[in-house]
């Protein structure tokens, strides 16, 4: 069996360079193809305050395949996860009463990067307990509580549950554990109720959530703080909140009522699941449904206070494949799908909502090479289309280019990813005219997309002075942020801000910058994941910033001074 040891966040298992089967020794012969199944990686898992091994902690490795191998550690800490195809994986420990971290990690929700480690050291974990009880100071049983704290997922602000929620027992009483140190809000979801519409069965509706120490309004929570291996206290009483509506209408393209349309409203003002298992998935909106009535009606109730999105989907048969030849051979016809969208606040009651869907575009997509480039294409690369409302995306590859039939009714920006290093997007021009910033909507018929690929790009290195730290021995590694001094560009997703983490020496390498811009450079010695895409962070960290103007090709270098939050 061929074994490695882990030593980063992303595990890189090639076959190629792997040494051959049966050699246990460890000592490297000539590089011979590997069956894909045959890697493993080993490890072991510490207490950050004792120093002792863990038992039966769990260990995940997943790549970014989907491919996902479970273990467990011995009485020495130690484990094994076998069976690796070759691929970039991550993995995660997790231990009952441990604050869970993946491999790359010194802090609970640092951003998941290449540290050289020996072991895993993890920490003892805080929790909040209390009661909850209701206006009249009865206990509330069965309630879900849960932890929650700031982050940033995919450009927006949010809130994402952190450690094992509880349910409130029949005297009110909750315990949420496995809390790293922090702030933390706390969402009380009281059992829900039921409602029901005459056209279809009952279903269980979302109960309206409270924030501590009592509001539905996520902007008057108060926050609690744990420290390690601490508990914090908070008691909380329920009060009567008034469960809003959203009502209104649908009508198709052709004005005709959008009969069955489905209608999502889709708030992230906190998670309804996942958290720091990596199972999980990514941070899902709390989303309240309805589906549309004979007339195009719709009222979706049991809305909280804030901000949504509204969007209405609808199914329409294509005319063209509906001949006689095709319902008599069984064939069920191409459904067209039209779709809106539109932003809605809730602070009460919102009626007379009208929505006109349309149909999406068709995207022609050609990949050129920019001027003076003789290189060919990278295959890697992957044309990709973002909703701005949603996390939806579609992707083409550059190599066959084509047409993309996408939901451009919508808001969207064009981009590519997965790029070699080497290459940057120099300009995406549908109809003439530069979209790479922009975002873009096409409602009907079709449009045309020249992505132009250059291999000109920018390069800048640099260290963090060994002087920035306490004592002269090796260097911690620390994460390069480099940001548009503009911050008009620092929008999500933007090609204007990216990280790097230095190595054991201290230095980084930083490519594929846009050219013609000035820039802030600065290093930190911890950054959450997602967190250099928040604009108050970035604006706070500015002015302690070095400035580098780059342009197109440019090759700098720039030494930095580290900031210890």
């Amino acid at each position: 069996m061929i074994r490695r040891f882990v030593s980063s966040a992303a595990l890189v298992l090639v076959a190629a360079t792997a040494t051959a089967q049966g050699d246990t020794r460890g000592q490297a012969r000539s590089q011979t193809f590997i069956d894909p199944l045959m890697a493993s990686i080993i490890g072991r898992v510490t207490s950050a305050e004792t120093g002792a091994p863990l038992r039966g902690a769990e260990i995940r490795a997943t790549s970014e395949r989907g491919v996902s191998r479970f273990a467990r550690t011995d009485a020495e800490g130690r484990y094994v996860v076998r069976d690796l195809p070759s691929g970039n994986f991550t993995v995660h420990v997790s231990k009952t009463g441990f604050v869970p971290l993946y491999f790359g990690q010194r802090r609970p929700f640092e951003k998941r990067t290449t540290i050289p480690l020996a072991n895993v050291v993890v920490r003892r974990a805080g929790a909040i307990t209390g009661r909850i009880v209701d206006r009249t100071g009865e206990p509330v049983m069965g309630a879900r509580v849960q932890a929650l704290r700031r982050t940033m997922v995919q450009g927006q602000r949010g809130l994402q549950t952190v450690g094992v929620s509880d349910v409130t027992d029949d005297t009110g009483a909750y315990r949420v554990y496995a809390l790293p140190p922090g702030d933390y809000y706390l969402l009380v979801v009281p059992r829900p109720a039921v409602r029901g519409r005459a056209v279809r069965e009952a279903v269980p509706s979302l109960a309206t959530p409270m924030f501590y120490p009592g509001t539905a309004n996520r902007d008057e929570a108060q926050r609690i703080s744990v420290e390690a291996s601490g508990e914090g206290h908070a008691d909380m009483q329920l009060v009567d909140v008034r469960a809003s509506s959203v009502s209104g209408l649908v009508i198709t393209s052709s004005g005709a009522p959008a009969v069955g349309a489905m209608l999502t409203l889709r708030s992230r003002s906190w998670e309804v699941g996942g958290g720091m298992a990596p199972e999980a998935a990514a941070m899902q909106a709390l989303q309240l449904r309805d589906d549309a009535g004979a007339d195009g009606s719709f009222n979706i109730e049991g809305v909280p206070p804030g901000t949504y999105t509204l969007v209405a989907q609808t199914r329409l048969p294509t005319p063209l494949l509906l001949d006689p030849a095709t319902l008599r051979a069984g064939n069920s016809p191409l459904m067209e799908i039209e779709t809106a969208s539109m932003p809605v606040t809730v602070d009460g009651d919102v009626g007379g909502v009208t929505l006109t869907t349309a149909r999406g575009g068709v995207l022609e997509v050609e990949f050129v090479r920019a001027e003076g480039v003789t290189r060919q294409l990278p295959a890697s690369a992957r044309f990709a289309v973002r909703m701005t409302d949603t996390s939806e995306m579609g992707t083409l590859s550059p190599m066959g280019g084509g047409r993309v039939m996408l939901d451009l009714t919508r808001p969207a920006r064009l981009d590519v990813e997965e790029l070699p290093e080497e290459w940057a997007v120099k300009a995406i021009l549908v109809d003439n005219q530069d979209v790479i910033d922009t975002p873009i909507q096409i409602k009907s018929g079709t449009a045309k997309a020249r992505v132009v690929l250059t291999d000109r790009v920018t390069d800048v290195t640099g260290s963090v002075a060994q002087a920035a730290f306490a004592d002269n021995g090796p260097l911690p590694a620390a994460t390069v942020i480099a940001f548009a001094d503009d911050d008009r560009k620092w929008t999500y997703p933007s090609r204007y801000i990216k990280t790097a983490r230095t190595d054991a020496a201290g230095t980084f390498r930083m490519r594929g910058l846009p050219p013609d811009e000035t820039y802030r450079f600065v290093a930190v010695d911890y950054l959450e994941d997602g967190e250099e895409t928040d604009p108050d962070f970035l604006a706070r960290l500015r002015e302690r910033a070095s400035r580098l103007s780059l342009s197109e090709g440019e090759r700098k270098a720039i030494d930095l001074r580290l900031i210890q939050r």
